[in-house]
C-alpha cells in the first residue's frame, strides 16, 4: 500500500513537470534562458521517472528473477540522472547570475559542473561492484550505505556554490521581479538539504520529490514571468516591466533617483536606407552596449526598451554618476563602431535625463527626461548644421 502511494506521488509530480516542460513548446523562438530551464526540467523528469520505475519494479509488481537486476538498473540511473539534473540547475543558475552582465561562463567557469557530473556518474556505477552507495537484497529490500550520505553532501555543497553566486548577484539587482526569480533559484540547495535530513528516516515518505517539484515549478513561473517582461528583440526589460518597476522604485529609493531617456540617432535613416533587419541589429547592439555599460556601475542601473528606438535607464546616484554612465556608453559605442568596420552605419545615441522631484508620477518623470532629450537632439542638429556650413 505504501509503495502504491509512493508511486502515485511520483506520478503526480511527473505530470506536473511534464506540463510545464511541454507548455512553452509552442513558441517558435526560445531564449537561451528558456532552453536551459527546459533542459533542467527534462533532466528531473527523467530522474523522477527512473525512481517511479524502481518503485514499480521493487515494491508493486510481483518479485521475479528480473526484479533485482532491474531494480539495480533503475536506481543506478536514478542517482546518475539526479546528478545530471543538479548540474542542469547549476547551469541555469549561472545563466541567471550572468544574464544581464556578460556572456555565460565558458569551460573554465563550468569546470565544477563537469566534475560534479563525472562524480555523479562514476559513484553509482562503481556501486554496482562495491555496494557502498546502496544494495538491493534478493527479497527486494533496498538499503542505503555510507556513500549515500557522502553523495548527497557532495551535491548539496555543489549547489550552494551556485546559490551563493545567485545571492551575490541578487543583492545588486534593482528589479523586484528579477529578485523574486533569483530567490526561487537560490533556494534549490534547501531541497537537497531536506533530502539529506529526511534520509535518516527512510524513503517511505517521498518528501524530496514534492519539494523538488514545488521548487522547480516556482523557478518555471519566475522564468515565465521574466520572459513576459522581456523585450523579445533586445532581451532587456519591456515597457510593461518598466511601469511596474517605476511604481516600485518611486516609493522605494534611498538617494536621488534619475531617469535617462536615450534614442538612436538617425534610426529612421538606417531603416529606410539599409532595411529593417539592419535597424533591428542597431537596436540589439544598443541594448548590448547599455547592458555592458550599466554592468560596470554600482547598483546596476535598470534598463528597458521604451518603444521603437527609445531606451530608458533608471538609477540611483548623483548627476556626476549619470554623466559618467553616459560617457561609458559613448566609449563603448565607439568601440563597437571600430570593431564593426564593415557595417554601413555608425551607432550613436542622444541622451536626456531628469532627477525625480517630490510629487512626480511615472508619466511626469518620463516626460521630464524626454523634454531634455528633445532639447539635446535639437542642439546637436544645430551644431551639425554649423559644422556642415563651415
Amino acid at each position: 500500500m505504501e509503495a502504491i502511494l509512493y508511486a502515485e506521488v511520483y506520478l503526480i509530480c511527473i505530470v506536473g513537470l511534464a506540463i510545464q516542460f511541454v507548455w512553452p513548446g509552442s513558441n517558435d523562438t526560445r531564449s537561451t534562458m528558456e532552453l536551459r530551464m527546459r533542459q533542467m526540467l527534462g533532466c528531473f523528469l527523467v530522474n523522477f521517472t527512473f525512481n517511479l520505475l524502481f518503485t514499480l519494479c521493487n515494491g508493486i509488481l510481483p518479485l521475479t528473477t528480473l526484479s533485482v537486476p532491474l531494480s539495480y538498473l533503475f536506481k543506478t540511473l536514478y542517482f546518475v540522472s539526479l546528478a545530471i539534473g543538479v548540474c542542469g540547475w547549476y547551469d541555469y543558475a549561472l545563466a541567471v547570475e550572468q544574464s544581464k552582465d556578460r556572456a555565460v561562463t565558458g569551460l573554465r567557469g563550468n569546470l565544477p559542473m563537469y566534475l560534479m557530473a563525472a562524480a555523479g556518474i562514476v559513484i553509482p556505477v562503481v556501486n554496482l561492484f562495491t555496494g557502498w552507495l546502496f544494495t538491493i537484497g534478493e527479497d527486494g529490500t533496498y538499503t542505503r550505505h555510507f556513500l549515500f550520505t557522502v553523495y548527497m553532501l557532495l551535491m548539496t555543497g555543489f549547489t550552494w556554490m551556485g546559490s551563493i553566486k545567485v545571492i551575490r548577484r541578487m543583492r545588486k539587482e534593482a528589479d523586484p521581479s528579477e529578485r523574486a526569480h533569483m530567490t526561487a533559484v537560490a533556494c534549490f540547495p534547501l531541497c537537497l538539504l531536506m533530502a539529506l535530513i529526511l534520509s535518516c528516516f527512510g524513503e517511505e515518505i517521498p518528501v524530496i520529490v514534492v519539494a523538488l517539484t514545488v521548487e522547480l515549478l516556482c523557478i518555471c513561473l519566475g522564468s515565465t514571468k521574466r520572459e513576459i517582461s522581456m523585450d523579445s528583440l533586445t532581451q532587456i526589460n519591456n515597457r510593461n516591466n518598466l511601469i511596474g518597476f517605476m511604481n516600485y522604485k518611486l516609493r522605494n529609493h534611498s538617494g536621488d533617483l534619475y531617469l535617462i531617456m536615450l534614442d538612436v540617432d538617425d534610426f529612421k535613416a538606417i531603416n529606410d536606407t539599409y532595411g529593417h533587419l539592419e535597424g533591428d541589429k542597431a537596436l540589439v547592439e544598443t541594448a548590448g552596449v547599455l547592458k555592458r555599460s550599466c554592468g560596470e556601475m554600482p547598483g546596476r542601473p535598470y534598463i528597458a526598451r521604451y518603444g521603437g528606438d527609445e531606451f530608458i535607464i533608471v538609477m540611483e546616484g548623483s548627476a556626476e554618476d549619470v554623466q559618467r554612465l553616459c560617457a561609458t556608453i559613448d566609449a563603448k559605442l565607439e568601440e563597437s563602431n571600430r570593431k564593426e568596420q564593415d557595417r554601413r552605419w555608425k551607432l550613436r545615441l542622444s541622451y536626456g535625463f531628469a532627477c525625480w522631484q517630490e510629487g512626480m508620477d511615472n508619466k511626469a518623470f518620463v516626460n521630464a527626461a524626454d523634454e531634455n532629450l528633445y532639447r539635446n537632439k535639437k542642439a546637436r542638429k544645430r551644431e551639425r548644421g554649423r559644422t556642415v556650413g563651415r
